[in-house]
């Protein structure tokens, strides 16, 4: 077994990512990584016991490229006797109108259409190839672009999907996201597809300097290696680990202080909660750090996006003395502080206040 696939095979007992009898979905755009976790895949469900499909998603950005993708896709899963599918997004409507970026979007359709289509052949899980490389992208992104402890941790090598930004739900629960190559770099990978001699397509966007993160990616990272740490990926990827073990225990006292405060609904059940209600007795007795990780976890039982602004509104709305309306947010969803609750409800959207978001 070549030494990448074992190093694959060691993070999935490690993590326990995949069991024996598992469907997984890979999410396959035909570039290096997705065909060296295909393959990779392949060789491990003959000792594993798992099984396994492919999934290939056009965003419709690339009409030129995107045939001959998908064609890869459909010869290699053919020649590995795996079941696959391919399905096509429109990227720059749901852009326009949702006000997102085209990174945004691409990723948002791109897994709604592996939710569903994991959802459709009965998958366990899905499988996405994002490297260590990736990895340490991703930390540098979110601290140009903003973000709390819980985003410095970085991608987690598994994840329970619908409680993150960009990550489905599936109609049989939230759908496992696993990462098996997070331990694995691009080098490792590229000398795996040349020693195995595995085909592979490379998308002409990733060069696109218009894109942060390809900014980030090749011009960045290699300028932070030439002037101040030729190791910066490796500790960029040591760090996240040691913030994604912190983060274990402090999601766990979160969770714990949730279950404390929360008042109306009971937490039982799925779907998207028209009211919600958390004790401020309980809620303001925890440390500052837990209470905004309560309304986070608020703002998800909502079925809405937490943001940095909002949280901190909501925060300042729950520690005054006075009763009365704190925000407006989203989907007509307004928050107020009455008779010692922080109530979240639903309803037809109203006067916004001003400051409010």
């Amino acid at each position: 077994m070549h030494p990448l696939e074992k190093k694959v095979g060691r993070e999935i007992e490690r993590h326990r990512l995949i069991g024996a009898g598992e469907l997984v979905l890979v999410g396959v755009s035909a570039g290096p990584d997705s065909m060296a976790l295909l393959h990779a895949l392949q060789r491990l469900s003959m000792v594993g016991g798992f099984r396994l499909a492919a999934a290939y998603v056009d965003h419709g950005l690339r009409p030129a490229e995107t045939g001959t993708e998908r064609e890869l896709v459909a010869a290699t899963a053919g020649r590995l006797e795996i079941p696959w599918r391919s399905g096509t997004v429109a990227v720059r409507d749901y852009a326009r109108r949702e006000g997102l970026s085209l990174e945004h979007a691409a990723r948002d359709l791109r897994y709604r259409f592996l939710a569903a289509s994991a959802a459709q052949l009965g998958a366990d899980c899905l499988a996405v190839a994002h490297t260590a490389d990736d990895q340490a992208e991703e930390l540098l992104l979110r601290l140009l672009r903003g973000t709390a402890r819980k985003g410095l941790a970085g991608m987690d090598i598994l994840r329970r999907g619908g409680r993150q930004e960009g990550e489905p739900e599936t109609a049989r629960g939230a759908l496992k996201i696993i990462r098996p190559l997070l331990a694995v770099t691009k080098a490792e990978v590229l000398a795996y597809l040349a020693e195995r001699g595995i085909p592979s397509a490379e998308d002409s966007s990733n060069r696109d300097l218009r894109f942060l993160r390809n900014r980030v990616r090749l011009e960045l990272l290699p300028w932070l290696e030439e002037r101040f740490n030729p190791n910066v990926r490796e500790t960029l990827r040591r760090t996240a680990a040691v913030l994604r073990d912190e983060e274990e225990l402090l999601e766990h006292l979160a969770d714990e202080a949730y279950r404390q405060a929360l008042v109306f609904p009971r937490p039982a059940g799925r779907g998207r909660l028209d009211e919600l209600r958390l004790d401020l007795v309980v809620f303001n007795d925890q440390p500052i750090a837990l209470r905004r990780r309560l309304l986070e976890k608020a703002l998800w039982a909502m079925a809405l996006r937490p943001a940095a602004r909002q949280i901190e509104q909501l925060l300042a709305g729950a520690g005054r003395s006075r009763d009365g309306v704190v925000a407006h947010l989203a989907a007509g969803v307004a928050v107020s502080r009455e008779g010692g609750l922080l109530k979240f409800v639903r309803g037809t959207p109203g006067p916004r206040r001003r400051g409010a978001r």
